[in-house]
């Protein structure tokens, strides 16, 4: 509506290295505008990677920190804001009483992001600029690579699709830490460095030398530190880097210990300190691939943030273009297991009619419509590694695999739906389902009760069905088929798995045959 007054929100970020506030004034997506933005060095990443802890004397500046920033949301009449930690909080032992700690001292609630979930927010951001830019087409693959204090991101995005994606704990803050001062002033810790960080990503080399990538889009706390080191100012969210400078500026570097770093390139201590990690770091990730041009982005996490949060306000269909990228990521994840595609795409297909016919009685959102989606395309990967119990290794590729777009939590609910796709009730089975909480755990019933007349209708893996049709009738569902073959095999699993549906849903479920 014209002349409708703009929203506000504010995304507030607790970093292992700043703390930051970034406040926006919106309308729709396009139309978002920072009105607000406040950054404080911390230490908080350091202690965490030396003691595994967080000392309560810088919680206490943390949270002087913070009232800071709630009176600022105040005086701006800021009432819709989130607040995200990552590396730091996450991995700190005493992470539960930090958090109780700012909630009564600040009136704060933290939400700890893992680090898929920390990840994909920054990648939401940069593609969303990418692609602004016109970076994107359907030939050309990107890479993009996200450094923190504490992780590393690889995303391989090519064609709509997103074909690869991969964290490891290798952050610059990290790397940094695994040293000690005396090593690092060795004249032999650059060649020790080089083989660290080697032994870390050389795994993703195999995937990544697949492909011939144009862009290679470095992000990440650091980032800037290539431009200063160079001379040159962020060119506005993107700039521009050739491989022979990136090549001539790693031979000048690591030719030089940490006082001639200092001196050569005007940084303080603790900026110089990060120079040599990170300059490796990013010459081993060029040396698995081949990559045409080097774009350096100026988004962070609380970009992402504040992207995603709007994007989701506003309801913009910029959200379903990444929805899309998350499902191709796990179809991919399904391949690299050699899935049957086939029968996949036919349970999933069933599984959403079902679940879309029922919306009334599951109560169930488009959140977990997506969780179903991803559970049936994945339930049977684990046959990849032995077919005996294979919902038992669905479940745990499926909880090791970083499924970029989904939490921990919402991993375990999709890995718990394809355990009982086939058989079982859920219950306690596992520490990682046990943490769920009841809501989640019925939730999983739900989805699993779905999925499992689903797959019953494709036991053969012959696709047997051509067409289906799902009404609700009464204390009914009613599952209308069409086949040209015999299909006494369905009918009779169907029969079998309607006990369970039952049970969860408090209706019976009933499979028709019609003549076609």
């Amino acid at each position: 509506m014209a002349g409708k007054a703009p929203e506000l929100f504010a995304a507030v970020h607790i970093g292992s290295e700043q703390i930051s506030m970034q406040v926006a004034e919106y309308r729709s997506l396009d139309d978002v505008k920072v009105i607000e933005k406040a950054h404080c060095q911390v230490t908080l990443g350091e202690e965490t990677f030396k003691t595994g802890q967080i000392s309560f004397s810088a919680v206490g500046e943390l949270c002087e920190l913070l009232k800071g920033y709630r009176r600022i949301l105040a005086e701006l009449g800021v009432n819709d804001y989130r607040l995200a930690a990552t590396t730091a909080i996450r991995e700190a032992d005493n992470q539960q009483y930090i958090i109780d700690q700012i909630k009564v001292k600040t009136g704060f609630a933290v939400e700890v992001v893992d680090m898929i979930q920390e990840i994909f927010y920054k990648y939401a951001s940069l593609f969303k600029r990418i692609a602004e830019a016109g970076l994107v087409n359907e030939k050309d693959a990107i890479l993009f690579v996200d450094i923190s204090s504490g992780g590393l991101g690889i995303t391989l995005y090519k064609n709509g699709a997103l074909l690869y994606q991969q964290n490891l704990h290798i952050g610059i803050l990290r790397i940094k830490e695994s040293f000690e001062k005396h090593q690092r002033e060795d004249m032999h810790f650059q060649k020790a460095l080089e083989e660290y960080i080697y032994s870390v990503i050389a795994p993703v080399q195999q995937e990544l030398g697949q492909h011939q990538i144009k862009y290679l889009v470095l992000s990440g706390v650091e980032t800037n530190l290539l431009l200063n080191i160079l001379g040159r100012e962020q060119d506005g969210n993107l700039s521009f880097m050739g491989l022979q400078d990136f090549k001539q500026l790693y031979k000048q570097v690591v030719n030089l210990n940490l006082p001639q770093i200092m001196d050569t390139f005007n940084l303080p201590e603790n900026k110089a300190d990060m120079v040599l990690p990170t300059i490796i770091l990013y010459q081993q990730i060029m040396a698995l691939t081949d990559v045409e041009k080097i774009v350096i982005a100026n988004d962070q996490f609380i970009d992402g943030m504040t992207t995603l949060h709007i994007a989701d306000k506003v309801k913009d269909k910029w959200l379903h273009t990444v929805e899309d990228q998350m499902i191709s990521l796990a179809r991919s994840v399904a391949r690299k297991y050699h899935y049957n595609e086939s029968h996949a795409e036919h349970v999933e297909h069933i599984a959403l009619k079902i679940f879309d016919r029922m919306t009334r009685l599951h109560g169930l959102g488009e959140r977990e419509r997506l969780l179903l989606k991803v559970a049936a395309i994945l339930h049977d990967i684990g046959k990849f590694i032995n077919m005996r119990r294979h919902y038992l290794y669905s479940y745990r590729l499926i909880l090791s695999s970083d499924i970029l777009g989904f939490s921990e939590e919402e991993k375990i609910i999709m890995a718990s739906v394809a355990y009982y796709h086939s058989k079982g009730t859920p219950v306690d089975f596992d520490i990682a389902f046990s943490s769920l909480t009841r809501e989640q755990k019925v939730t999983v019933a739900k989805l699993a009760a779905i999925l499992r007349l689903a797959n019953s209708l494709d036991c053969t893996h012959r696709q047997k069905i051509s067409e289906c049709q799902v009404a609700v009738r009464e204390d009914e569902l009613v599952v209308a088929v069409q086949a040209q073959e015999d299909i006494s095999l369905e009918e009779w699993t169907f029969e079998g798995k309607a006990q369970f549906f039952e049970n969860v849903f408090g209706i019976r479920a009933i499979l028709k045959r019609q003549v076609g």
